[in-house]
């Protein structure tokens, strides 16, 4: 494939969109998971579509257009980690993954795939997007304009001593914040074994990363190693193999595997399967917290903060209550893919991660062990409360 490295604001020809476009298409379908899930979820056969949308394509009369379009063309898949969002804010990125790269090597392939554009074309397109669905920030030019508007505090607490519980609201895990919050945490953990009840609040949390929890999180509530296993399916498609190599390394087969409710999709001979174990070790001389521990969730938990919930259930960690999450939590980095013409880059799903029953972790979410019926957060929390006072 060949890609463009020259750049002007001369608009994108109809050829080059729909060159664009039968990449993406064809990238997608050797490598994303997921299309048997929107068929099933949302009734939308995406790689089915492709006359439409390649119509939907020539019928734009500009970049503006063509952007809003191939925007939509992308929700169709329904997947939250599936967007354009490394193109929007590429600077956020790309330093990411340049840090990320000194110290795992693997990051070096995401690198060099946001290098197949830049940080000019990243910004055309940023202004094209800001323009289309925040016309209110047209006039801000940071980054942050578009992923966050004065930030309140991450961590909030409660400590009620009449129910002898401990409160800790986290609204993000995200990757700013591992190191950020390392300390309040670990002051925060070291007050709760004083309660008998401590409820980790993760409502709203959209996720970021796994690091977030397994370094402040579950650390400082064990005494003893927690072993855990994650099972995925992904494709045998040569991005995966640039991406995630390691994927390709011990792999396993349907037959070794055969859980009950695994999505037939797994079943044609067309992936392969991994199983990761992870071990998450107690900080050095800490003393377990004897007490109960509850992770409160909502339908907004996503990525990283499902893979908190995913854990929970499946080592007893905590239990976890609320309402079902919206899933996607087992698997690892999205992978790049940057279109050679308009140098718009996207990031997708590159695994299926699978619930301890075989089932699609991305389909079925993650339920709550006590599912608690609320119309809004507060609500929810309180029943949770009212829940441990009827326990005392």
């Amino acid at each position: 494939m060949f890609f463009n490295t020259s750049f002007s604001q001369a608009q994108l020809s109809i050829n080059e969109k729909l060159a664009d476009f039968n990449y993406l298409h064809q990238e997608l379908e050797k490598s994303y998971p997921y299309f048997g899930i929107n068929k099933r979820a949302h009734n939308t056969d995406w790689l089915a579509n492709k006359e439409e949308y390649i119509k939907q394509i020539k019928n734009t009369k500009n970049d503006k257009e063509f952007f809003k379009v191939f925007n939509s063309i992308l929700n169709d898949l329904n997947n939250g980690h599936t967007d354009a969002y490394p193109t929007i804010i590429y600077n956020y990125f790309y330093n990411a993954y340049k840090q990320g790269a000194t110290q795992d090597p693997i990051y070096k392939i995401y690198v060099k795939e946001l290098e197949k554009t830049d940080s000019i074309r990243s910004k055309y397109w940023k202004e094209i997007n800001l323009e289309l669905f925040f016309p209110e920030r047209k006039n801000k030019n940071d980054e942050a304009s578009i992923s966050e508007t004065e930030i309140p505090e991450n961590i909030t607490t409660n400590f009620i001593d009449s129910l002898s519980t401990a409160i800790v609201h986290i609204k993000s895990f995200s990757y700013d914040y591992v190191e950020e919050d390392a300390d309040t945490l670990k002051y925060i953990f070291n007050k709760t074994h004083n309660y008998k009840n401590l409820i980790i609040d993760i409502q709203g949390n959209d996720g970021g990363s796994t690091e977030y929890w397994m370094e402040n999180i579950v650390p400082h509530l064990i005494n003893d190693t927690i072993p855990f296993s994650i099972t995925y399916g992904f494709k045998k498609s040569d991005r995966l193999k640039k991406f995630k190599p390691d994927y390709f390394k011990d792999t396993i087969y349907y037959e070794e595997i055969k859980l009950p409710n695994m999505p037939d999709e797994l079943k044609d001979g067309s992936y392969l399967f991994r199983r990761d174990e992870t071990t998450i070790d107690p900080v050095p001389n800490n003393k377990k917290y004897k007490g109960k521990i509850y992770l409160l969730v909502d339908h907004e938990v996503f990525s990283s903060s499902d893979a908190l919930a995913h854990f929970c259930k499946v080592t007893k960690f905590a239990t976890v209550v609320g309402e079902k999450t919206s899933g996607d939590g087992i698997g690892t980095d999205p992978l790049l893919l940057t279109l050679p013409n308009s140098g718009i880059v996207i990031r997708f799903t590159g695994e299926m991660g699978l619930n301890a029953d075989g089932s699609a972790n991305d389909e079925t979410k993650t339920n709550p062990d006590l599912i608690i019926k609320a119309s809004n957060k507060k609500e929810r929390l309180k029943k949770l409360l009212e829940h441990l006072k009827l326990q005392k």
